[in-house]
């Protein structure tokens, strides 16, 4: 069965709605950058933040934030609409505690996961739950806009012996989802299939990536002759480049002509909600219209679909195929 996508929502430096993003991605707007953060010779530094929040606000109170513009926006029908929250681990306990913060706020927070592949099990989850639920929503939530974090990219920002890292971002997105068949109302887009696998390469040793669990993750999407739509940390860093690399080569025939814009490369690190924010991206991209390579992209009785993709910190690996309400 494939999930209904009644509504999305995604925000960050660039923008804060899906539309804003795919429109201003597309006319190479710049995200937001206040000037606010400075080395100690006052150049600034090029550290994407969302306007709408105050540079100096404290991290796990930007973390409440971002969730709850999010929330917002994918517009549940109800406050006890069950929600699937994917949040760094640090933001589901202690003073940010996001799962808290909710459903103080009324809301029903039903599971909790970490990592940018966590929307993937979600998903999975959302599928059981929409047997007995009329909607069900997936908020994955992030922000690397702390001391921290801007410390050690900064430390790494020059190394000879690594590229360039992105610098630290932050950002939310969420899907309100629904059983597709016997809708009234249009969709948003779809969710086709979905899968997840776990690679022994993480971000915290040094064994080099062999492709294979993201190859079998692709592969388990039975994805279609050729897929238009491609976005994921493609160019993050050297670990998830060469692991896409690898995966893309063996899927070559569906993937060689796919537009692969670059979403987090253009923005910075989204953390445990970059998984979602691709998904959401590519949605919003197929929703709109916009062009798109060869015949896929010319459009087909079976409607359009994307590829969004992301690598947690952990090893695990997760892909979805989403499509447009047509697909």
């Amino acid at each position: 069965m494939a999930l209904g996508v009644a509504e999305l929502s995604l925000v960050s430096p660039l923008g804060l709605s899906p539309s804003e993003h795919v429109f201003f991605h597309r006319a190479e707007v710049s995200p937001h950058a206040g000037g606010a953060f400075t080395t100690r010779d006052g150049e600034a530094l090029p550290v994407h933040h969302c306007p709408w929040i105050a540079p100096s606000r404290p991290w796990s109170s930007r973390i409440r934030l971002l969730a709850k513009q999010a929330l917002a926006r994918a517009a549940p029908a109800s406050r006890g609409t069950p929600i699937l929250l994917v949040a760094p681990r640090e933001a589901l306990e202690g003073e940010a505690d996001v799962a808290r913060f909710l459903t103080l706020a009324g809301h029903a927070v039903v599971s909790r996961r970490s990592g940018s592949a966590a929307y993937v099990p979600a998903f999975k989850e959302a599928h059981e739950l929409l047997r007995r639920e009329p909607e069900v929503v997936v908020l994955a939530v992030d922000s690397q806009i702390r001391r921290q974090d801007i410390e050690r990219w900064f430390e790494q920002r020059y190394s000879a012996f690594t590229r360039n890292p992105l610098p630290p971002s932050e950002g939310a997105a969420a899907v309100r989802l629904v059983a597709s068949a016997g809708q009234g109302a249009p969709l948003a887009g779809k969710v086709h299939a979905y899968a997840a696998a776990e690679s022994e390469a993480r971000d915290d040793n040094d064994l080099p990536t062999d492709g294979a669990a993201l190859t079998r993750v692709l592969a388990a999407l039975r994805l279609r002759p050729a897929v238009p739509l491609v976005v994921g940390p493609l160019d993050v860093d050297p670990l998830r480049i060469r692991d896409f690399h690898l995966a893309s080569v063996r899927h070559h025939a569906r993937l060689e002509r796919a537009e692969m814009p670059s979403f987090e490369g253009q923005i910075g690190l989204f953390g445990s909600a970059a998984g979602l924010m691709s998904a959401v991206f590519a949605l919003a991209w197929l929703r709109h219209g916009l062009p798109l390579p060869g015949p896929a992209g010319a459009g087909q009785a079976g409607g359009r679909v994307a590829l969004a993709w992301a690598r947690s910190a952990d090893g695990t690996v997760g892909a979805a195929l989403v499509g447009d309400e047509r697909s």
